[in-house]
């Protein structure tokens, strides 16, 4: 497994740690601050107000609703920061099969692509279908536990396919014998999905795993129809953490390897259907320590 480390970025718009928000006095008075810090001890919260002035003051000087944002403050600040939560992805190799393609070619004599006349059951290429996935390694270094987390996932990989060749297949005969031509057409495909993830402890870490996909390497010798050479390789992964805030807001951490993933792809490409997969569980992030269960996720 080749460990690969991703770039981490905090979306500034949605981050209620580091934005004013309005806060409501029990007097019905209001200003705009953002919370410095909460000692959840003494029950005191220190906000910047707008013109960076910075007061302490109880939290139960607020509305009920400001001091349930207040007490879980710390959770929000924890979750967007990098050096609390911290983030890493990993790819991983699932596994890796060779195939001979055969095809009863009848009596076909003429020289193949690579020379030599064949007739009857033939081995005219080998595929090789290889299974990856990414793991997202978590871990949170923060005092505070993190609750009812949601990782999204796309793995963007291209792989070829094979289409007919109209230009190539022009003109046939209605007795030709041999399949129509085939031409290798690009394509990027697009592996969508998410994992619930139901609490991660203060001080715990452990990986959660995406879905698997296959890429498909041909190698033909002899081509026949659609068996021709296709590549493919595998681009890369972007995941997003998210977390819903006291308000409502959707707070996010975006993860990706390679990091110019985000700048090559949007996070929505248009894709052929996928088989649908089965609706995923809440899920606990396996622990570190378990490395055997964690191959068979």
């Amino acid at each position: 497994m080749k460990r690969l480390v991703g770039l981490l970025i905090m979306i500034a718009a949605v981050s209620q740690a580091d934005e004013f928000r309005t806060f409501t006095a029990e007097d019905g008075r209001t200003l705009k601050a953002k919370i410095i810090s909460y000692d959840s001890a003494s029950g005191k919260v220190m906000i910047e107000r707008e013109d960076r002035k910075r007061l302490t003051v109880p939290a139960t000087a607020f509305s009920k609703k400001d001091q349930t944002f207040i007490e879980k403050w710390q959770t929000y600040e924890a979750f967007l920061s990098p050096a609390k939560l911290k983030l890493e992805i990993e790819r991983d190799e699932v596994d890796s099969t060779k195939k001979n393609v055969e095809v009863d070619i009848g009596d076909e004599t003429s020289g193949g692509r690579r020379g030599g006349g064949m007739s009857g059951v033939v081995t005219v290429a080998v595929d090789k279908k290889t299974q990856y996935k990414y793991k997202l390694a978590i871990e949170n270094k923060s005092g505070t536990a993190l609750d009812d987390m949601t990782m999204e996932f796309r793995i963007y990989y291209d792989q070829q396919k094979p289409v007919k060749d109209e230009k190539a297949n022009k003109g046939r005969s209605k007795d030709e014998t041999r399949p129509e031509k085939y031409m290798a057409v690009d394509q990027l495909k697009v592996k969508k999905g998410e994992k619930k993830i139901k609490t991660l402890a203060p001080k715990q870490s452990g990986t959660i795993s995406t879905e698997s996909v296959v890429l498909l390497q041909r190698s033909a010798s002899y081509e026949w129809g659609e068996n021709i050479d296709l590549k493919s390789d595998l681009a890369g992964v972007w995941i997003k953490l998210t977390m819903r805030g006291a308000d409502g807001e959707l707070l996010v951490r975006d993860i990706c390897s390679p990091e110019s993933i985000m700048k090559k792809y949007p996070w929505d490409v248009p894709d052929e259907p996928e088989e649908p997969a089965a609706k995923a569980k809440p899920t606990e992030p396996t622990e570190d320590k378990d490395k055997d269960k964690d191959k068979e996720e």
